[in-house]
């Protein structure tokens, strides 16, 4: 009878108070692993983007997308994935990935309802304060009309002289160094365009050059950039606060101690009042009740010390590399430099303009090599939009993937190999290279948030790549190219392949030996 009651009692459902965090953990276990497998087959069969190509599992999460991200690869998967399944492919749950030139029109032409720029990367600033690279639209706008006074063709007229100075003062350091052995031609590369980009932006003196070694802001700049990228994967996921457990504090101490120098040498660059002709000088000269904050002001001068100087540095190292393992193009190169001018004094922004193969070379270096070898992501609006024919809903995130679009091989004739020719005039409306479609290469991105300094960053190179072989003779050191695996040496001719992409490439040494011109 006890028994009985007992039984009626307690039930088969009936638990002990020491049983019910086990099962509490139990079930909730069980109704995450329903909800989880739920929606994957959501996300597989009845997601709006369900019967877009591209690999399953992508389709399902986020995590293969991470996954290759994390390893810094996502930029050679992704092109194997648009080689497999077209210049469409869908890339996780809720984004797609294109590589064509209409794509770049629809996604970031002007539009009266502009495509926003995808939350996830608009991180926030040191300061909190918004720069023209995270803006929204209207302060976009706003900045932008301020910015384009100092990026304009006639503010880049009056800044010769301060690109001359720093193109003299690399070549007086290499001048001085190339008996002592082969020199890193990145890590030279990287100490021009940070002193160069540092004094326009804000007068900032790095001293790279003099030292003829990186300072802490510029060797934190690799380690900030790859934090940043992890710390969007953790947005995805909606994990983002667990960062501070995980960031290392030299990392987080660096990045607060960069953003308070860039501030103090704004506000020194401010109270000096120069008629210098750096950026400062425009931005202030236009700036109005409507312009920019002078907190607006710091991040903007901070922001251009980073991707101004890493960018051209990246564009340049991989010019570089092209041209010394294609000797009929460097010969080609060199020709054209030292048969226009008779001396290193008539090497200007506007001689070179002039120099057509190496024009050439530049955009196909580009092209291979881009400095952001990425997305740009955007956000569709309501009600949706069509790209390419096809109809996609509001809310999802699109965008060209530079990498994939640029070697995609139905945009170009032999996509892997460097071939400048396919640039020249002359060449480009016969075969092999008449069906090349130019037009999707925009190593700048396009539209109204294309970037500001693509004129100043194009005018870089052409001086210091006209200056630096109107001086010297360059050959890459055998195994000293790096490996593509690693910071080691390796074969010289790998030296591209198999770098990672955490926002920033992370190049290797590209060593090389220097010889004067003989001129007899």
């Amino acid at each position: 009878m006890d028994s009985a009651a007992d039984l009626r009692g307690r039930g088969s459902w009936s638990y002990s108070a020491a049983e019910y965090p086990v099962v509490a953990v139990t079930a909730c276990s069980v109704l995450l692993i329903l909800w989880a497998i739920a929606h994957i087959l959501y996300n597989i069969f009845l997601h709006p983007l369900r019967n877009h190509p591209g690999p399953k599992l992508w389709a399902a999460t986020r995590v293969p997308w991470c996954w290759y991200q994390y390893q810094g690869i996502l930029h050679e998967r992704l092109l194997e994935l648009h080689v497999k399944y077209g210049h469409t492919v869908r890339i996780a749950p809720y984004e797609l990935s294109f590589t064509s030139d209409t794509a770049w029109k629809t996604i970031y032409g002007h539009r009266s309802v502009e495509m926003d720029k995808d939350p996830v990367f608009r991180l926030h600033t040191p300061t909190g304060a918004q720069n023209i690279l995270v803006a929204d639209r209207q302060t976009h706008i706003r900045q932008r009309r301020l910015l384009s006074h100092a990026f304009s063709e006639k503010a880049l007229r009056e800044q010769e002289g301060i690109l001359q100075t720093y193109v003299s003062k690399l070549l007086e350091q290499l001048s001085l160094r190339y008996t002592a052995g082969p020199l890193n031609m990145v890590a030279w590369y990287n100490f021009t365009t940070f002193d160069l980009i540092g004094d326009l932006s804000s007068g900032e003196k790095f001293g790279c050059l003099d030292k003829g070694d990186y300072v802490p802001f510029v060797r934190a700049t690799e380690r900030i950039a790859k934090e940043l990228t992890f710390t969007q994967m953790l947005i995805y996921f909606g994990v983002a606060g667990v960062r501070q457990f995980f960031l290392p504090k030299a990392v987080a101490g660096q990045r607060a101690q960069n953003m308070k120098r860039a501030i103090d040498t704004v506000e020194r660059r401010i109270q000096r009042d120069t008629d210098r002709k750096d950026f400062l000088y425009y931005i202030l000269a236009a700036n109005d009740e409507k312009g920019m904050s002078r907190a607006e002001i710091h991040v903007n001068s901070f922001s251009f010390n980073i991707a101004g100087s890493e960018s051209s540095a990246t564009a340049l190292s991989g010019i570089t590399y092209h041209i010394l393992t294609r000797s009929s193009a460097y010969s080609e190169l060199i020709h054209e430099i030292r048969t226009s001018f008779t001396s290193e004094e008539e090497i200007t922004i506007a001689s070179t303009n002039d120099l057509k193969y190496l024009e050439a070379v530049i955009s196909e270096s580009l092209r291979l090599y881009p400095p952001v070898a990425g997305t740009l992501p955007r956000v569709v609006p309501a009600p949706g939009e069509t790209i390419d024919g096809i109809h996609v809903p509001t809310g999802t995130t699109v965008g060209v993937h530079h990498f994939s679009c640029f070697r995609h091989p139905a945009n170009f004739h032999r996509p892997d190999e460097f071939l400048p020719e396919r640039w020249l005039p002359e060449c480009k409306d016969v075969p092999p290279f008449d069906k090349d479609n130019r037009a999707a290469v925009q190593p700048f991105s396009f539209g109204p948030r294309n970037c500001l300094g693509k004129n100043l960053a194009r005018a870089e190179m052409r001086l210091i790549m006209a200056k630096l072989l109107w001086r010297f003779d360059l050959e890459l050191v055998p195994g000293g190219g790096g490996s593509g695996k690693g910071m080691g040496m390796g074969n010289g001719k790998s030296w591209r392949d198999g770098q990672k992409v955490w926002g920033f490439w992370v190049k290797p040494p590209l060593m090389c030996w220097l010889r004067p011109v003989s001129r007899d």
